[in-house]
């Protein structure tokens, strides 16, 4: 009786059966870990399309934002404002505005234009304490 015992017995052969549950569990594993990923592309796409549409509003303000600058800017429009107002100011540019130069110090400025304090005080020097004496 030299045959192969193993040819006639019941058992299972465990090796076999060990692989195709490994197998199993790696394509069930990839499954969830494909559906995981999918869920979270969904759930990206639908806040990127929400910040695209703020992206496109803060482009939009942005543009009628510069709009406004750049009207704001216009020599024209701020001489029609000023002139609106009845103001004393001149646009930038005007041939009848007198430019004056501030060469001196605030105190000097404030002296020439006439109306200096009483007392003499200079704006530019830095602040000193004095207590007045009381014999003098």
């Amino acid at each position: 009786m030299s045959r192969n015992r193993m040819k006639n017995s019941q058992s299972l052969h465990w090796m076999g059966v060990v692989k195709w549950v490994l197998i199993a569990s790696l394509v069930s594993g990839l499954g969830l870990v494909y559906m995981l990923c999918k869920n979270q592309n969904l759930h990206l796409a639908a806040e990127t399309h929400r910040l695209e549409i703020q992206l496109v509003t803060i482009e939009a303000r942005n543009k009628e934002l510069n709009g406004d600058l750049e009207s704001m800017k216009s020599m024209t429009r701020l001489a029609a404002r000023l002139k609106a107002m009845h103001s004393t100011l001149v646009g930038w540019g005007d041939p009848s505005a007198t430019w004056k130069s501030l060469e001196q110090n605030t105190h000097a400025r404030v002296v020439r234009m006439g109306t200096s304090p009483k007392g003499v005080l200079n704006f530019d020097s830095s602040v000193v304490n004095v207590t007045p004496q009381a014999g003098r």
